[in-house]
């Protein structure tokens, strides 16, 4: 995993301020309407599966495991023989909230707040040398701050889609979440929480460039994959190397995430696309889980 972009502190207010969005925007549709976004899922289901997303992490924080603890689990699941997308399914059956929690905007707002203010006090109350354990990356808090922003931005995404409202993250937020996002691709270890067709994305030198039209003047603003027959890898900030790429995606931070992560597809005066379509179909049904 690459490093944090943002200190600290921005990664938990930015965490409340997108849960309270996320709330905000809820309000009004029935718990019963299904997220287009989320096949399966209805807004019931993304609700509870934001907050129990925030006690999962929790629960592996304050109690500084070292071992994978599954949503929902209090104990040790490295025996686990399931996928990690069958895992992340439990969350909307495990422990639902009770309806009214989340059928009242006024409960369902203070719901989500307690979840969020929950995981930033279990942030806040570890140092960085602490052994904690993590999907991928340092085996330390690191990885839950950046997670935590990019889960629940993603599932505002959502919300706000359904709404029919706008969506957008500051710049530097939507590029950290853009980045957190690409470079597990290249991690080998973050192989087991990806989707189970990313077994399939092609081995055979094919690359593909997703790219901000907004550069960033200090963190990454464009990723080169190469899906390379010893593996995929992404490389960060190509300087110009990503312009001979067989798919290309340019689009505004924002936009960008919305892409990666399958909210948004490619095409529209919003963007730009270039080059290989197919494979870049192939991709974003494949690795976007």
């Amino acid at each position: 995993m690459t490093e944090p972009t943002l200190a600290g502190s921005r990664y938990t207010s930015e965490l409340r301020r997108e849960t309270a969005r996320l709330a905000d925007a809820s309000r009004g549709i029935p718990l019963s309407e299904p997220v287009p976004t989320c096949p399966g899922w209805t807004l019931g289901d993304l609700l509870r599966h934001v907050r129990q997303s925030h006690d999962w992490a929790t629960t592996i924080l304050a109690a500084r495991s070292t071992e994978l603890i599954l949503p929902g689990d209090p104990g040790d699941a490295s025996g686990d023989e399931s996928d990690w997308t069958e895992r992340v399914a439990r969350l909307g059956v495990q422990d639902a909230a009770p309806e009214r929690r989340i059928a009242d905007p006024a409960l369902r707002a203070r719901f989500l707040a307690e979840g969020a203010d929950r995981l930033v006090e279990a942030i806040d109350g570890l140092g960085p040398e602490v052994p904690v354990w993590a999907p991928h990356g340092k085996q330390n808090k690191e990885f839950w701050p950046r997670w935590a922003v990019f889960e629940t931005a993603v599932h505002r995404a959502d919300v706000y889609l359904m709404a029919g409202l706008p969506f957008a993250l500051d710049n530097d937020v939507a590029l950290d979440c853009v980045d957190f996002c690409l470079s597990a691709f290249g991690a080998p270890a973050a192989r087991p929480f990806l989707s189970p067709l990313f077994s399939q994305v092609p081995r055979g030198g094919e690359t593909l460039s997703f790219r901000s039209a907004d550069p960033s003047a200090g963190g990454a603003w464009n990723w080169l994959i190469t899906c390379a027959p010893d593996g995929v890898r992404v490389t960060r900030n190509t300087a110009g190397r990503d312009a001979a790429a067989d798919a290309t995606v340019i689009a505004a931070p924002s936009d960008l995430l919305l892409v990666v992560k399958g909210r948004l597809r490619p095409g529209g005066p919003r963007m730009t696309v270039r080059g290989d379509r197919a494979l870049l179909d192939f991709w974003l049904s494949h690795a976007v889980s």
